[in-house]
């Protein structure tokens, strides 16, 4: 039975995700709930270039997200000939993980996926003054940044692009396909799509939503999402075997 699924990651992800989601025999419906701008003012490029030629002095260096990852590729591959070898490159899920790998750090993660998860991965690490260098976006989630900090850390940000919500009207929404489920891969994202829905009266509220976490989880509850399914992941491959069980228990 063809199921047709709406994809809320930003892009260029959900591009991959809706190329993903129609090699498992499902139909994607693409609505980006988040848009990625990347710093590009000769000012900000100067300043990002500035730190990541500073790479070799941090310990660790962490990921957030795959457009984190994507996006610090293409600085270390001007900046640097060779990645500093001393350095522990790590990303926080297995997206962003093996998205490093392929650019040719050596990369490792937490069996799991979220901040707590690697928080807790982390406590046998022992992180009193180390230099640790976040990449991420402008105005993320302080979850990180405080947990390395209570170890000992001296923690400094690379922030490399900014999030925005997209805008959409109520006749996008008209002519948008009919899905019967959604993947969601952030909090951002679910509040974005209430907010959207809210505003248009659109009631897709009873709708599945599958998300990455217990926290978004819990968010998503309290927005009035009637059926909310974690898949323990944003990955692709998460996402894929949430909707493989949800689908044969209905």
């Amino acid at each position: 039975m063809n199921t047709n699924i709406l994809i809320t990651r930003p892009e260029p992800e959900n591009a991959l995700s809706c190329a993903f989601v129609r090699q498992c025999g499902w139909t994607p419906v693409p609505l980006p709930m988040m848009s990625i701008t990347p710093l590009n003012s000769p000012e900000q490029q100067a300043a990002i270039r500035s730190q990541v030629f500073c790479l070799d002095e941090f310990q660790f260096v962490f990921f957030v997200s795959k457009n984190a990852a994507r996006l610090a590729l293409e600085y270390i591959d001007e900046c640097w000939p060779m990645a500093p070898i001393n350095t522990q490159w790590i990303g926080i899920g297995a997206g962003t993980t093996e998205l490093l790998k392929h650019g040719g750090l050596p990369a490792i993660s937490n069996p799991g996926n979220t901040t707590e998860q690697l928080l807790e991965w982390l406590k046998p690490v022992n992180m009193r003054h180390s230099k640790v260098l976040i990449v991420r976006g402008q105005g993320g989630r302080p979850a990180l940044a405080d947990g390395l900090e209570a170890k000992g850390a001296k923690v400094t940000y690379l922030e490399l692009y900014q999030r925005s919500e997209p805008s959409y009207t109520a006749q996008d929404l008209l002519f948008l396909d009919p899905f019967e489920l959604i993947w969601a891969t952030s909090a951002e994202g679910v509040e974005n799509l209430t907010k959207l829905a809210q505003q248009h009266n659109v009631d897709i509220f009873h709708r599945p939503i599958l998300v990455p976490s217990e926290r978004v989880r819990r968010l998503s509850a309290e927005l009035g999402w009637q059926k909310v399914i974690c898949s323990n992941g944003a990955d692709d491959q998460s996402l894929y075997l949430a909707t493989k069980d949800l689908l044969g228990r209905t």
